[in-house]
């Protein structure tokens, strides 16, 4: 990470004597002026300067003659108080990252990004990736996904032969194929590293740790060039350890790296984390779990974020570090993956009266087990079909919530002097252990649809079993007389 000029020998004599001195606060440019024209260097310009993007480090800036430019730091490369306190900061906020297995993020203003590691910070593991990936959702919606597809991976060379690929995958994910999209994106991330890495200058037999670390560490060698403004530094402050703290584009790029090396490209046999995605889990099939649908959007944001390696990384186009306004192509593809959702929900419900007909649930996929569709179906024919009867009839309704497997739903009828226990089944073909423990509970069990066999499912219980459409309340006590 050291940049050269020609006169480096100049620039590191002078350090070597600054180092001599009992404190780096000492520099003064009369000082460094005075040793160059011992040691015969002749400068043109020196003086006190703050050098940097972010947080500056105070330094003497020297010009010598030809124009070669140099910084003498004024502080410590480390056992500084400041830096030291600011570094234990940054690698906190490095291990909540680690803890939602990813990395500071581009595009994200930083309230959002400050809430959900406020949230993530004091709660386990699996409830910190359940909180991100509420956040995730609500930052990472379609629509900038969508940018990030239409915009942005497509400036990435390397990416470029994949780019139809990319869009077919957001669309098929978001017409119900999600775990397909998913197992369609995981293999790019490789690609997309080893062209960058070979780009860079890496050769073409690095492994896959290696490929990491060349494509990350030449963006890191940009971003420390442009803070240092291409001029020399000494060599243990052109360090990441050093940036780390100091440059916030040094930072992404490096939770990034750790993301892809801890996590991404972690060995099979020292993977730790729950998302799976992992891709040498996912290549030897030593778990489905990968299929997870947050899986999805991370897969599209770490390949955005690799337009931006890239682009740092090679001098190539690239993704930018600022997010565009969406222009017609990523909003037409917006509205497409809005469509497709909305005719994937008309499918999934013809399906599942399809199957419902036939006393089946819908088999399950990878992504979607259909209990959230059978929970709302039943929430909403439990409103309809039985408590608003129920009211009309006189009675005080208490509902519970449907069963996680969505097949029932239980509530509770009252009036001042009596009650009585209901539940509605998903279908009428439901399991006989799920009737008999209703019917400990339940005096009036009900199905949703037609008869299906109900001697098969329904034997060996005592309470009235039958179709909801042709159960009638009673009235309630008193109120005979008005119905």
């Amino acid at each position: 990470m050291q940049h050269q000029t020609g006169n480096s020998s100049k620039f590191i004599a002078l350090w070597r004597r600054a180092l001599t001195l009992p404190n780096l606060d000492e520099l003064s440019p009369k000082l460094v002026d005075a040793w160059a024209m011992q040691h015969g260097t002749a400068v043109t310009q020196v003086g006190e300067a703050e050098v940097g993007s972010f947080v500056k480090t105070p330094a003497i800036r020297l010009e010598l003659d030809g124009g070669d430019c140099g910084y003498l730091p004024k502080v410590p490369a480390e056992q500084h108080p400041a830096w030291d306190a600011r570094r234990a900061s940054c690698e906190q906020r490095a291990k909540l990252w680690r803890k939602v297995e990813w990395f500071e993020p581009l595009w994200v203003p930083q309230a959002r990004v400050e809430a959900l590691l406020q949230d993530v910070r004091s709660c386990d593991h699996e409830r910190a990736l359940e909180l991100f990936n509420y956040h995730a959702s609500t930052i990472y919606t379609v629509p900038f996904q969508a940018v990030c597809v239409a915009q942005l991976i497509p400036q990435c060379r390397s990416l470029q032969e994949f780019v139809p690929l990319v869009r077919e995958s957001f669309l098929a994910f978001y017409s119900g194929y999600r775990a397909s999209s998913i197992a369609a994106l995981i293999p790019l991330v490789e690609s997309a590293v080893s062209r960058i890495a070979k780009e860079a200058g890496g050769g073409q037999d690095l492994t896959t740790v290696d490929a990491v670390e060349k494509a990350v560490a030449s963006a890191i060698d940009k971003a420390t060039s442009i803070y240092f403004e291409g001029s020399w530094a000494p060599r243990e402050y052109r360090t990441m350890s050093y940036l780390l703290a100091l440059d916030e584009r040094i930072y992404v790029f490096e939770t990034f790296r750790r993301w892809l090396r801890t996590s991404f490209f972690e060995r099979t046999g020292e993977y730790s984390g729950t998302t799976w995605l992992n891709r040498h889990l996912f290549a030897h099939g030593m778990s489905a779990s990968w299929q997870q649908a947050p899986n999805f959007i991370r897969l599209i944001v770490a390949l955005t974020t690799l337009g931006v390696i890239e682009r740092w990384g090679t001098d190539s186009s690239g993704a930018s570090l600022f997010f565009p306004e969406m222009d017609g192509d990523a909003r037409l593809l917006w509205q497409e993956a809005l469509f497709r959702a909305k005719a994937q929900g008309i499918l999934n419900r013809l399906a599942e009266e399809r199957y419902h007909a036939h006393g089946r649930l819908v088999p399950e996929m990878p992504t979607d087990d259909g209990t959230t569709l059978r929970r709302a179906i039943l929430a909403d024919d439990c409103i309809n079909d039985l408590v608003r009867p129920l009211r009309d009839a006189g009675w005080s309704v208490e509902v519970d919530d449907p069963d996680e497997s969505g097949l029932y739903i239980t509530l509770c009828a009252k009036s001042a002097s009596s009650c009585f226990g209901l539940a509605l089944l998903y279908s009428c073909a439901t399991a006989n252990q799920i009737y008999r423990a209703l019917a400990n509970e339940a005096d009036i069990i009900l199905y949703r649809g037609a008869p299906y066999h109900q001697d098969q499912y329904a034997y060996g219980i005592d309470a009235h079993v039958g179709p909801v459409t042709g159960w009638q309340p009673p009235a309630a006590p008193g109120l005979g007389a008005r119905r």
